[in-house]
């Protein structure tokens, strides 16, 4: 699991880039964790950081909107170094033994993908913060490891908490693809192909007019409300291999395929793992909230105070 995060951080980078302001040169203190200090300087470039890896554009929020952005910001920072404090000592149980061939090799490629450099010299982003930010991602990992182990009955809270939350474990969804025309006479042919055998996917490239046409009108798998009324009540009708008549809708005339249908209650098995992960990670925030509660913290501006954890 730890070995695979550096590859997984440069996956994200890659697909994420996004605009965002340059960091600010000031070096005004703002908060100490203990004997460590954190200031604003390391703030905006994390904050840089973090809304790339995230694939967030935080440009496009009003100016006065960017002081609780950056208070929430500095919140998390303080929390990861609580962490990184309680782990003090404990180093050989928060890193794999391949840790510094792994930074490098983090650090090498990050700086060898032409447009994610450009993003980092363009906000100022320095090899003090990716390092720090590389690391961070295995103390993260280690805290929610010790936390998880330290749930001795969280196998029977799962399960509980599955019983008793059926409702929303319960599903209903199609998948499907569709060829959208704007004329009736024009959905009329198509049908009149495919009778004929021509295929659907085929029809969809050549008749459709919009944006699917390049995936053969594919729409993916999708839910009840995602949809314009007239077309959901077709599709969630239709059964798996069904093509449908012409659908009007405001945007035209759909003919659907419908792939397949999923509905029912999701099993246990079927959820267990991302229910285990909310419950632990539900648990990781009560705890880290505890470490903040314990740890010597001291803001050194007025701009920036503390949350009030709810």
């Amino acid at each position: 699991m730890k070995k695979r995060i550096a590859v997984l951080l440069l996956i994200v980078m890659a697909m994420s880039l996004v605009a965002c302001g340059g960091a600010n040169d000031s070096g005004t203190d703002l908060v100490k964790v203990g004997e460590t200090t954190i200031n604003e300087s390391e703030l905006e470039q994390y904050l840089a950081f973090t809304a790339f890896i995230q694939g967030i554009d935080i440009t496009q929020f009003p100016e006065e909107s960017m002081v609780a952005i950056k208070t929430q910001m500095l919140d998390d920072m303080i929390a990861m170094e609580c962490i990184k404090q309680h782990f003090t000592g404990k180093e050989g149980d928060v890193f794999p033994e391949t840790i510094d061939a792994d930074l490098k090799t983090f650090m090498e490629e990050a700086k060898g993908t032409e447009n994610i450099n450009d993003y980092l010299k363009a906000n100022k982003i320095s090899d003090e913060i990716l390092t720090d930010f590389f690391y961070n991602q295995y103390y993260r990992q280690a805290y929610f490891d010790e936390v998880e182990k330290g749930m001795t009955t969280l196998d029977a809270d799962a399960k509980a908490y599955y019983d008793a939350n059926l409702d929303s474990f319960k599903v209903d969804e199609v998948t499907a693809s569709h060829i959208l025309v704007e004329k009736e006479a024009t959905a009329q042919e198509i049908l009149s192909k495919l009778e004929s055998g021509e295929k659907f996917e085929e029809l969809a490239t050549v008749y459709g007019t919009d944006g699917t046409k390049d995936q053969g009108g594919s729409l993916g798998t999708f839910g009840r409300g995602q949809m314009v009324k007239e077309f959901e009540d077709a599709v969630f009708a239709m059964e798996p291999g069904e093509i449908s008549e012409p659908v009007k809708t405001e945007f035209g005339y759909h003919i659907i395929m419908l792939a397949d249908k999923n509905q029912g209650t999701r099993t246990y098995e079927e959820t267990k793992d991302s229910i285990i992960s909310n419950l632990v990670g539900q648990e990781a925030q009560k705890q880290v909230i505890e470490l903040k509660g314990s740890a010597k913290i001291e803001y050194l501006t007025e701009e920036y105070t503390a949350i009030t954890e709810g």
